[in-house]
């Protein structure tokens, strides 16, 4: 077996692994770069193309290319590609087989050898790691376990346990963001508290910036009409990616060419002018940071005495600008494209151990310990006075938790006499601020208690709620004084089901995953 970790990103994949000669090392895709895009290009009679080639092809053909999935992992969001219906997760798990194959390629093993560490946002909700699961099935994949990033950059940047102080953990990536606060508790590394976006990334300052571009070839003459053209659109996404990386490293205006249904145009941006069209973004993470911040502080961690930087958006100027002068403290980045998957391979290394390939390597550091992103309550309707006929939701667990949690008992109660079922819906958090109201909570798992035995109305059915390392949620209930144990049927909302997974399974198994 071979173990590798994954950076399973919004716009690049990164794929990392103790190789042959002991060291830690880039799996490069198969045109050999570092990263891979996160875009699948579907051409015709089946074939499928992921990463570099399918970006190019894309260009020529925008309606068969998919980009940014990760955006709508955990959503009923389904995908027409030449007739056939895909989900969020048979396109991400196109993405995981084609990092697998090249895994596989570099190791000279079949892909069913292949096992991962595969690392989501911390601040990803139930069904998003749940749908990335059941992507990782699609492609056939093994997944050793779900890591969050900021534990992945805890991993990547060093050992916390030689660290004075606590880390800020500040992960911009191409389409979500999260911001952690590490350090030590008691001789054992954690994380103390998590916030984030799940929506707000890179891709958010590329279409500030093409706003500005697109403004710039119609002063200079462009049709507006030419921004519902797909092939100008496509072509204009292209010129914008390459003109941010240009402003990341520049205070001079950079010219920006784009041909446009057979025409050449041509404009500049100034770095000034890009930052401006995206402060609001920047005062979105600073939000965010002071929040965990302070959840830390309360929750009693040592002082932030840094900044540890990851994702490739990271690597705008105004970013770290904002953090260094808001915060006052030093301003880390190393590596940020890389180190999330650097820390997955550390973590895939401790957990699928091989003499084959890993004889002589120290031993594994501790673990870091997670904490629940969001926190999580129970559907109910009131019983007592005064009585409100509107449900709410009633807190389990409250977010930052630390993790795992097995068997949390919560008590709800029968409303009838000798009542033979009962609807249990667990919530999960929708925004920053906790609340009772269904409308700021989201229902992630819809179960169903058969079989109670016979019990006058009013009595207890004890709910247990358990959240894994890697943020999975799982039910039991038992019912009555005797605490029976009750069948509970449940499904997740917004992932596929058994019978789901399988026929995606099917519809890419019969797709023919080309290298080039």
């Amino acid at each position: 077996m071979v173990a590798i970790g994954i950076d399973l990103g919004t716009t690049f994949c990164c794929v990392m692994s103790r190789t042959k000669n002991g060291q830690l090392e880039i799996i490069r895709a198969a045109d050999g770069n570092d990263l891979t895009p996160s875009a699948v290009y579907f051409g015709t009679g089946g074939e499928v193309v992921v990463g570099s080639p399918a970006v190019e092809r894309g260009l020529e053909e925008p309606d068969n290319l998919i980009t940014e999935i990760k955006r709508h992992m955990g959503q009923d969001f389904p995908i027409d590609s030449q007739g056939v219906i895909y989900t969020p997760e048979a396109i991400s798990g196109l993405i995981l087989k084609r990092l697998a194959a090249d895994a596989a390629t570099y190791f000279t093993v079949p892909t069913s050898q292949i096992k991962a560490v595969i690392t989501v946002p911390a601040y990803f909700g139930v069904a998003e790691k749940e749908a990335t699961y059941a992507a990782a099935k699609i492609a056939g994949l093994e997944v050793l376990e779900l890591l969050a990033e900021p534990v992945a950059a805890a991993y990547s940047y060093g050992t916390l346990e030689t660290l004075s102080g606590s880390s800020l953990v500040f992960d911009l990536g191409g389409g979500t963001f999260d911001v952690a606060v590490v350090g030590m508790d008691g001789g054992e590394p954690r994380i103390w508290a998590v916030d984030g976006e799940v929506r707000l990334g890179g891709v958010d300052w590329n279409n500030r910036l093409a706003e500005i571009v697109w403004q710039g070839l119609e002063a200079a003459g462009a049709d507006p009409d030419l921004r519902y053209d797909e092939s100008a659109a496509a072509a204009v996404a292209a010129a914008t990616e390459t003109t941010k990386r240009r402003l990341s490293g520049t205070t001079s205006p950079v010219l920006v060419r784009v041909e446009l249904d057979g025409q050449k145009y041509q404009t500049s941006v100034t770095p000034k002018e890009f930052e401006e069209a995206s402060n609001d973004l920047v005062k979105l993470c600073l939000e965010a940071t002071t929040r965990v911040l302070g959840t830390a502080s309360d929750k009693g961690a040592q002082d932030v005495e840094r900044i540890l930087l990851v994702g490739g958006s990271t690597q705008l100027p105004a970013i770290r600008r904002a953090l260094a002068s808001e915060y006052g403290l030093p301003v880390l980045i190393h590596d940020p494209n890389k180190a999330v998957a650097r820390g997955a391979a550390i973590l895939a290394d401790q957990l699928e151990p091989s003499g084959e390939n890993r004889a002589g390597l120290a031993k594994p550091r501790q673990r870091v310990k997670p904490v629940l992103p969001r926190g999580l309550g129970v559907k109910v309707y009131s019983s007592q006075e005064p009585w409100d006929p509107q449900p709410y939701v009633a807190p389990i667990l409250s977010a930052n938790t630390p993790l795992p949690v097995v068997d949390h008992e919560y008590t709800v109660a029968t409303i009838v006499d000798n009542q033979s079922a009962a609807r249990i819906e667990i919530c999960e958090q929708a925004g920053a601020v906790v609340s009772r109201e269904l409308a700021h909570n989201r229902v992630v798992l819809d179960a169903e208690m058969g079989s109670l035995p016979p019990m006058p109305a009013g009595s207890p059915l004890r709910l247990l709620v358990s959240v894994g390392l890697d943020g999975r949620v799982s039910l039991k209930a038992v019912a009555g004084e005797s605490r029976t144990p009750v069948e509970l049927s449940a499904f997740m909302l917004g992932v596929v089901d058994d019978s789901e997974l399988a026929q995606q399974r099917s519809a890419i198994d019969g797709l023919e995953l080309r290298r080039f």
